[in-house]
């Protein structure tokens, strides 16, 4: 019998969450084969670890507010220390001394082969063998040095390509192990591909617009220092890599494919849109212009009266570089639209997907609506019942779910009505992105699920029907918005503690196609 679905992406396929891969059963891909009754969807566990193989932020958080209130006061600031210094050895000695180095029993193959940090190219060059190559010996850290797995990137890779580190298999990377698959297995019936986001998403993380260069195609990932691709390069690299995709498919050894389009990264809360202008006193200016750009873009944990202040002292990108990022994400798109036409292929077009869910942006009116099912199983759980409201514009259900950062804001006088739809979402911000500010929540996840769904059922693919999602399962296991962290209704010391004694913008950093190379 043929797999029905095989995926080949990058962390939004993974599963990435909160700077770590440790939900991959909630993954798009995972809720999709649920959803089409496919039983024995293989993909990387690696949730026995710590929270890795970087670091599982809401875990490392949930650490430090067992011992401390919705701050970390200075007097508990040695305490909180010894916590972080310990949870990031732990992590570290997981990933490259310990059980995070033994061969593993989920495959031999599997049928998510998505790895976050990969870029376009990564995805028909890079290979166990090849990782495993070029990751040097373990560093030994001292408890005050960067306790992070070095070339975690690779690491991951390994354990999604090759599990149980067979000889035969090491030399895969994610276009031969989806080949070997269907070979195997007697073809694939659908296989997704989603690449492009780190092509262009390290413009975000590292707050630089570093273009590629003719070099960087005979790099790898651990070598390449751009941060976006000129669109004619990344158009050379799609032309391979959907060529490799192609030929599977000539071969008769695919029926479908499915390629998603790349999103526009300025709407991660990753970056913070600041506006430096429309704070002085007496301003009648929007903080967004028409088009909801910010005057500069800065780290998510930057306030905004602080960078106000003085944006010259903080890494920053501004409103121009932001318009060239996304323009230069909309002709990446157009690219892989026409090379989709050309192929007979199916679009899911993440990048309309993010954007009308985008919030600041769209100057807090975003226009996705929530799935029924989604609004029907948030009423239904007791934690997240007060986040839907029956008194939509339209006569819908409006949802207190967006895509801002995480937060929650104290109401100790108990002053905001929970009947108050504006008052609440003043409060309550985000539910969509997790803590790294750059993947989805669970929820998020699920709605990513929803429509690739859609999409598949308009292909007409037999059991594709979104209403087979299981959105309470998918709220029950979103820990961030039924249980989230008490340390959240102090966000502003939280990012005081965590930049100053962790290194959270190297971490956030490397989520974006850097995690292959060493922390410094």
């Amino acid at each position: 019998m043929s797999a029905k679905l095989v995926t080949v992406g990058d962390s939004l396929t993974q599963g990435f969450q909160s700077g770590a891969i440790v939900k991959t059963q909630w993954s798009w891909p995972k809720l999709v084969a649920n959803a089409l009754g496919i039983s024995g969807f293989r993909a990387p566990d690696f949730s026995p670890s710590p929270g890795g193989p970087m670091v599982d932020l809401e875990r490392l958080v949930r650490g430090l507010g067992a011992f401390t209130k919705e701050t970390v006061d200075w007097w508990e600031y040695p305490g909180a220390v010894t916590t972080v210094l310990s949870f990031l050895g732990e992590v570290e000695e997981h990933w490259e001394r310990g059980p995070g180095t033994h061969p593993v029993a989920t495959g031999p193959l599997h049928h998510n082969l998505a790895v976050w940090g990969f870029e376009v190219g990564d995805a028909d060059t890079l290979t166990d063998a090849i990782c495993r190559r070029n990751t040097p010996t373990p560093r030994n850290h001292s408890w005050l040095q960067n306790q992070v797995p070095e070339y975690a990137m690779y690491r991951t890779a390994r354990r999604t390509l090759n599990p149980g580190q067979q000889a035969e298999l090491e030399e895969l990377s994610q276009l031969g192990a989806a080949r070997a698959l269907a070979e195997k297995e007697g073809g694939i019936e659908n296989l997704v591909v989603v690449l492009g986001a780190n092509n262009v998403l390290g413009t975000c993380t590292s707050l630089s617009l570093n273009w590629s260069q003719s070099s960087d195609f005979r790099k790898l990932a651990h070598q390449r220092s751009c941060t976006i691709w000129d669109p004619d390069h990344f158009g050379r690299l799609l032309e391979r890599v959907y060529g490799g995709v192609q030929a599977l498919k000539a071969r008769g050894l695919v029926q479908n494919v499915y390629v998603g389009t790349v999103p526009h990264v300025t709407v991660a809360p990753v970056t913070r849109g600041v506006s430096p202008d429309a704070m002085k006193p007496g301003s009648t200016r929007k903080p967004g212009d028409a088009d909801g750009y910010y005057e500069y873009y800065t780290h998510f944990w930057v306030w905004d009266r602080e960078f106000a202040k003085a944006p010259e002292a903080y890494p920053r990108f501004s409103r121009e570089d932001a318009r060239l990022i996304d323009g230069t994400i909309d002709q990446y798109n157009q690219q892989i639209r026409d090379r989709a036409k050309k192929e007979g292929w199916h679009v899911i077009d993440v990048c309309a997907l993010l954007d009308a869910l985008a919030f600041r942006r769209r100057q807090g009116k975003p226009v996705y609506r929530f799935p029924d099912g989604l609004a029907r199983a948030l009423k239904k759980h007791p934690k997240t019942a007060f986040r839907v409201f029956p008194d939509g514009p339209s006569g819908e259900q409006r949802v207190l779910l967006d895509a801002r950062y995480l937060n929650i804001r104290p109401d100790p006088a108990g002053k905001v009505k929970t009947s108050d739809f504006d008052a609440m979402q003043r409060r309550y911000t985000g539910g969509l992105f997790s803590l790294d500010g750059v993947h989805p929540t669970t929820i998020g996840y699920g709605i990513f699920a929803h429509e690739f769904l859609k999409v598949m059922k308009d292909a007409g693919v037999r059991g594709a029907d979104p209403a087979q999602l299981d959105w309470d399962a998918v709220v029950a296991n979103d820990t961030l918005v039924t249980d989230p962290p008490v340390l959240l209704n102090g966000l502003q010391e939280l990012f005081g503690f965590l930049s100053s004694r962790a290194p959270l913008a190297q971490l956030v950093q490397r989520l974006a196609g850097f995690g292959a190379q060493p922390m410094d």
